[in-house]
Parts: C-alpha cells; structure tokens; sequence
C-alpha cells in the first residue's frame, strides 16, 4: 500500500507539472525565434543591424557548429513592476553565452556566463533561466551570441519570456517531482537489492542496476548536479548525461533477457545484445572524450548504437510472444511507457521530433508506471522460481530418501546409517535385532509373505525407537537401532520384543527377534567397529541361550 502510496503521488506530481507547465505557458509571450551564424572577425551586434542575415525558418541544426547570433522577436511588453519576466531557455552545448536586453527606447543590457560558470542560471529540469532586467520603456527584442555551441539540435531551444511567478510555480512542481522519483528510485533499490541478496536471481541485481543508472542520469539530466556541484562545468555534465544513459540502456536490456530467461534469449540474441550494449557505451565514452571534435558525427554514431541496442528489445518481444511467455502481457504493460519514451528519444536524436516536456522529463513519467507494474511483473516471475525451487528441493529430498532409505522397510540403508551415527561423541546404545529362523519362516509362507514380516518388524521397530535415534535395516533380517544412552530407558530391549511379538504377522506366523546391544562412543569408524563387535557378541549369546531375549554386551563376550 505504502508503494501504491509512492506511485499515487508520483502521477500526481507529474500531472501537476504538466498543469504548472501549461499555465505558464497561457502567459507565456510568443517569440519567434532567429538565427544567424557568425564568420570570423564579426560580431552579433554587428550583424544585428542585417536583418536579413537572420533565418526563422529553417531547421537551426542544419547550420553546424560554431558561433551564432540569435535574436529573438516578440510584441513589445511591459513587465509588471511586482512581477518581473525572465527568459528561459533549454541546456545546450556552448562554452559562452552573451545575452543583450533590448528595450523600445535603445537602451540595452546585458548578461553573459561561460559553460564554467552556467550553474549560476541552471534550474531544475537543465532549464537556463536568466533574469529580464528592469527598465521604464518596454522590452523590445532580445539578441543572443553564442560561442562554441555544438548546435546538435539547436542553437537556442525552448525559448520563453514569462513572469516570474510562473516560472517559481513551474520550478515548485519540478522540485516535488524530482524529489518523488529520487524517494521511488531508492525504495526500489532497497527492496530489489534486498530481494537479489536473499534469492540471487540475476535479473534482479540488474533491476537495481538500472534504477541506479537511471537515477544518476536523471541527476545529471535535469541539471541538479550544477545545483549542488556549482563548480561543474555545463558541458561535462552534458558528457556524463551520454554515458549515464547508454549505462541505463545496457542495464534495462541486460535485465530484460535475464528476466525472460534462456527460453526466449538464445545464444545468438544474447550476443547481438551484448554487442550492441559495447557498442553504445563506446559511442558515449567517444562522445565524452571527443567532443566538440566532430560533434555532429560522435553524436549521430551515440544515438545509432543506442537505436542497435533499442532494436534488440523486439526479438526479445518477439520470442516471448513465440513460447507463449506468461508474463508478456504484463511486461507490455510495464515497459510500453519507457519503450515508448526511448523511441521518442531515438526520434529525438535523429531530429525527427523537436525538443519537448515528456522528453525531457520522460524518465519520471515512464519509471512512475514502470514501477507500478514491474512489481507485479517481479513478484510474479519470484513466486514461479519460488515454485520451481520448491519442485526442484521436493525432488532433491525426495532423492536423497530414495538413497539413504531401504526401498522395502523405509528404514535407512546401512551406507547411509553409517554417514549419520558416525561422529557423535556421547555414549549411544547399540541394538542388533534379527529375527529368529527366518529363513523357515520363509520357507513356511514365502517370499512375498516373507517381506511382509520385514516390514511388520521394521513398523515395530519405528514405533518404539526414541526421538534422535537412528533405525536400520542392516541386510536381510538384520537390523539396528542407535541411540544417545540418556534415552535408552525410553526404549528398553524387553519392551521391542514385546513389540515384535505383537505385531500382526501375515498368515498368523509367530516371529519373535532377538536381541543383542552395548554401550559405547562412535565418535570414529574404529569406535563403531568396536560398538558393533561388542553388540554383535551379544546378539549371538542372545541366540545361543534359546532366540527370543535380549543380552547386553560384555568385554568377555568379545573376547569368547
């Protein structure tokens, strides 16, 4: 209930954040948005004045790396003088940023930061947010230079000029969102891990690797790294987003194949996983190491290793579907919303789709649901293993009975009598019962009767033999029965006579036993022998004064 709880709020959060998200954006001031790169030895003011120089229209990707001027047209406003505006902007790959407010009246101001400095604007969810300066004349246009910017999907992305109690209310329900899925990812860890440490299935050392991963690239991707690392330069936290999310990949896929298991994994599937996982992780480490040498290609090579690794989950999908998995449905539902998110995020990529909230926060979304349901799906798939052990250790007990026990009387086998009583160190009492002329009795009713007194006397045997004592069928109609000294009055040589005589016998036969015991340690195999011979003298002078009585064992019967 209390993780019902967890997933109740969490859909409550995000949901709020897209309601926060849109209102500000009821308020929000259009901007077009314009570009134009900068060859050396220009300037963006300079080209500010070349209005044609700018391009609103085509994709700003398209462009390539390098230093552009950015400005921003909208309708003249007036910011109120208790709530002022602020513009906002997307993280992206740059090393500086130079900002001019532009007012109706000519006047300008300015900000600028560096990617060293950046933490100084980041807010959460990797939003730059830069504080519209106050002026008595209404704000005009905005002019952005930017230096060294990657421009992978764009030079300036998710521009917005709104008042700034939007922007604190939008902050406000990201803060409650991150933090939600930082308490559901380390719920999630501690309860998996848990469950890995006392079960030691695989898949799940790989659920808590993934949400750990996903975690770390969520902390870096919505830019609270920079908050609490403030020395953190902006494009290292970009490199670390690369390899942290290739790392999430590996360990979801990872988790995938080892949940579905060998049936649906085969050898060749599992090495094209592991391939495509090398692959996507060297890609991320290229990116890191690299960039922003060659950018454009380091980054089309990262999101195709990280589609290769993608495609895998299909198969996976695919052979699931082919042996009638059990829990393909419910993994479905599961795992549709962060498939459904890595694909977009692919699409992304390539830019096939623009920038947008769900991308950038589709983590929270996709693990709120995934978590829900995996749980179920975790439980579910535990509970099958649970059962399969269960079978498995009913047929391994079933198996050792089998191999310690006698297959006729149920007693144990004297190989395996011998590896129990072995060993101990206080005094036990050995009996040696055999029955008397059993092979007339044989003879007299057969030997399928003949069995049946066996175990007539081996039930009587167990009836009267103590707790912690061990019975035995020694070989043909021989057996024995150890026990600690201390309970040998519980089961007194007279009283197993009286028991065998009692004992319904097929055909009404008459079969009495007779007895032979001694006391002795069997702390060591000598010590047994040594029990035994003793024991077995007994039983012969037992025999020799007329069968059907018991003696104890003396040294002069050794030595006789």
């Amino acid at each position: 209930m209390r993780g019902m709880d967890w997933i109740s709020r969490l859909f409550l959060g995000v949901l709020l954040a897209v309601m926060a998200s849109g209102a500000a954006m009821a308020r929000e001031i259009p901007v077009e948005t314009c570009i134009a790169q900068i060859s050396e030895g220009e300037t963006a003011g300079g080209i500010a004045a070349q209005q044609d120089r700018f391009d609103c229209r085509a994709e700003q990707n398209l462009k390539g790396s390098g230093d552009f001027a950015v400005l921003l047209r909208f309708v003249p406003v007036q910011p109120a003088l208790d709530d002022p505006l602020v513009l906002r902007t997307n993280s992206v790959w740059q090393d500086a940023e130079y900002i001019r407010f532009r007012y109706a009246d000519g006047h300008e101001q300015s900000l600028d930061f560096t990617s060293r400095t950046a933490s100084r604007y980041i807010t959460m969810g990797a939003i730059m947010e830069f504080p519209v300066p106050r002026h008595g004349a209404p704000l005009s246009s905005i002019l952005i230079e930017t230096q060294g910017s990657a421009n992978l999907r764009g030079v300036v992305l998710g521009t917005s000029i709104i008042p700034r109690t939007e922007a604190n209310l939008t902050k406000l329900w990201l803060v409650a969102l991150y933090t939600g899925f930082a308490g559901l990812a380390l719920a999630l860890i501690v309860y998996n891990f848990s469950l890995w440490a006392a079960m030691r299935h695989r898949f799940q050392l790989y659920y808590c690797s993934m949400i750990a991963a996903l975690a770390a690239y969520t902390f870096t991707s919505s830019g609270s790294l920079m908050l609490f690392a403030t020395w953190i330069d902006n494009n290292d936290r970009l490199r670390l987003n690369y390899i942290l999310l290739a790392i999430s990949g590996i360990t979801a896929l990872r988790f995938i194949r080892n949940f579905f298991g060998a049936e649906v994994c085969g050898p060749r599937l599992t090495i094209a996983i592991r391939w495509s996982g090398y692959a996507a992780l060297a890609s991320a480490l290229a990116f890191a190491a690299l960039a922003p040498w060659q950018a454009h290609l380091l980054d089309r090579l990262y999101f195709i290793g990280m589609t290769a690794m993608l495609i895998m989950v299909f198969p996976l999908l695919y052979n699931a579907w082919r042996v009638r998995n059990r829990y393909l449905g419910l993994f479905l539902l599961a795992w549709s919303a962060p498939i459904i998110i890595s694909v977009m995020r692919a699409a992304h990529g390539f830019n096939l789709i623009p920038q947008m909230f769900l991308l950038d926060n589709g983590n929270l979304v996709a693990l709120s649901i995934e978590a829900l349901l995996s749980s179920l799906l975790i439980t579910a798939r535990l509970r099958e293993l649970g059962e399969e052990r269960d079978h498995a250790l009913q047929g391994e007990q079933t198996a050792l009975h089998l191999a310690n026990t006698d297959s006729l009387t149920g007693l144990l086998n004297r190989r395996s009598f011998l590896d129990f009583a072995i060993g101990s160190r206080s005094r036990q009492r050995l009996m040696l019962i055999d029955i008397d002329h059993f092979k007339l009795v044989n003879d007299r009713i057969g030997h399928e009767a003949g069995d049946q007194v066996l175990v007539a006397v081996a039930n009587a045997i167990e009836a009267c033999r103590p707790p912690r004592s061990l019975a035995v069928r020694l070989g043909g109609e021989e057996f024995a029965l150890l026990m600690p000294r201390s309970l040998a009055e519980q089961c007194l040589p007279e009283n197993l006579l009286e028991a065998v005589r009692c004992q319904i016998m097929p055909q009404g036969v008459k079969v009495t036993v007779s007895i032979g015991f001694s006391d002795g340690q069997v702390a060591s195999e000598k010590d047994w022998k040594r029990l035994y011979r003793l024991a077995d003298a007994a039983l012969y002078r037992a025999k020799a004064d007329g069968r059907d009585r018991a003696c104890k064992a003396t040294d002069f019967s050794v030595a006789a």
